[in-house]
């Protein structure tokens, strides 16, 4: 009679191989953000910034967790944590939309003579593309938050904390007779602007001291003033490294300016890149129409050229 052979198993290795499958499963990494998810981030974001029943009355950890769940209720899957959806807007979207929305600024001041809408968007669409050597991929965003004022005040918030940080950056602190009081700059893009105090500096009027002020007093007074005026050369130095920038922007402009057929060219080819390259998902019935004329209207224009140069 054979004997049933009998297997040692080792509980512990079913737990360990699940250890490994959790640890597999947490290392996958997220898929790429889309076009759509793009636009639902920044949806939820102007939703949440214009809550009339919320207001300014939330922090930056509120914020967006309201905005992580309005973005899941239009994007259910992939699940997108809440720090994650905060650092694609923070650290991609923003930045790029905002520094698009200068270029737009910029070519909308010329306020050239007979130049359409259009023409001023695709302007904007190639100064950016040679600025940054890439195209402008997030256009349905921008056209979603240029509609929004407090989106607009949001980027005029940041700008001012940008100059005063470019302001005081070579020096660690202001003195205290120019320093103003300002609150720590929050990351609700929801908040008010940095408050400022009454605090107009020390009085040296010799009519208001009682008494001769001491040696330690009076050499407080020159620290005072030494600190002040490097703080004024360094506020100098600052607005003079901005002069510099709009130089360079302003020299874009006027290049571009010199060959009007040429930036027509250009400028319609970005223009016309960014249709053909735009991602129809999560596009409602009359805005997939629009974008699939205007594709067949290029298409047209370009076999049109190509027979005529034959």
């Amino acid at each position: 009679m054979a004997r049933k052979r009998i297997q040692n198993v080792d509980p512990s290795l079913d737990d360990n191989d699940d250890e490994e499958n959790n640890e597999n499963t947490k290392k996958k990494k997220a898929p790429n953000y889309t076009e759509p998810e793009d636009f639902e981030v920044c949806r939820a974001w102007v939703q949440v910034s214009e809550d009339p029943m919320v207001g300014t009355n939330q922090d930056g950890n509120t914020f967006w967790s309201r905005v992580s769940t309005l973005y899941h209720e239009a994007v259910p899957d992939p699940i997108r944590p809440v720090d994650s959806l905060k650092k694609r807007w923070s650290n991609y979207l923003q930045p790029s939309i905002n520094k698009f929305r200068g270029f737009v600024n910029l070519v909308e001041s010329r306020n050239e003579s007979g130049a359409s809408a259009e023409d001023q968007l695709n302007r904007a669409l190639r100064l950016y593309s040679q600025d940054q050597q890439s195209h402008f991929k997030y256009l349905r965003c921008y056209n979603l938050l240029a509609k929004s004022p407090k989106w607009h005040n949001y980027c005029r918030d940041n700008d001012k904390r940008g100059e005063k940080k470019r302001a005081r950056s070579p020096s660690s602190e202001a003195p205290a007779s120019t320093r103003l009081a300002s609150t720590p700059a929050q990351s609700d893009p929801a908040a008010p602007s940095d408050p400022v105090s009454d605090f107009e500096g020390t009085s040296t009027d010799p009519k208001k001291l009682d008494r001769p002020i001491g040696n330690k007093k009076a050499k407080f007074l020159n620290q005072l003033a030494v600190k002040d005026l490097e703080w004024k050369e360094d506020v100098a130095s600052a607005h003079k490294k901005l002069a510099t920038e709009s130089t360079r922007l302003n020299d874009i402009f006027t290049n571009d300016s010199q060959s009007l057929k040429s930036m027509a060219d250009n400028g319609e080819t970005a223009a016309e890149l960014t249709i053909m390259t735009q991602s129809l998902n999560g596009l409602d019935d009359e805005q997939q129409e629009y974008f699939k004329l205007k594709r067949a209207q290029i298409l047209q224009s370009l076999r049109s050229g190509s027979t005529s140069n034959q």
